[in-house]
């Protein structure tokens, strides 16, 4: 899979792709989050860049201190969603054992620190993770 980086810059009611790497394809977008179709368009057009554009990885740089922030904190909610996603099937299996250790749905909600009813719906989906060990 083939890297690229685009600049990302403001203009009149557009936004003004332009690829770091050779040959320098610039494009335009009306928004953010048209950018990397754009960058994947333009990337068809040359084959001998990269034989599979819709693969490519597009590394966005927007110049400015309060973008690279707000970049920052998009990244950053990235991975704590997908820490989000681990616990939560942790969860599930932790509140498996216990109903099955014979604590009540509202038990398991204290220990848990999450709702009864959170803890009804978590025990009727049908796909809980069992637990490896029960030190875990």
């Amino acid at each position: 899979m083939n890297t690229f980086t685009a600049r990302v810059e403001r203009g009149t009611g557009w936004w003004v792709i332009q690829l770091l790497e050779e040959p320098g394809l610039v494009t335009q977008t009306r928004r953010l989050d048209q950018v990397e179709a754009a960058v994947r368009d333009a990337l068809s057009l040359f084959p001998e860049l990269t034989d599979d554009p819709s693969n490519a990885k597009i590394e966005l740089v927007i110049p400015g201190s309060c973008e690279a922030r707000a970049t920052r904190a998009r990244q950053r909610l990235e991975e704590l969603r997908r820490e989000e996603s681990s616990q939560l099937d942790h969860i599930a299996a932790l509140a498996q054992q216990l109903a099955d250790s014979g604590y009540s749905y509202r038990d398991i909600a204290f220990l848990l620190g999450i709702s009864f009813g959170r803890v009804s719906q978590i025990l009727k989906e049908r796909d809980v993770p069992k637990l490896t060990s029960a030190s875990d």
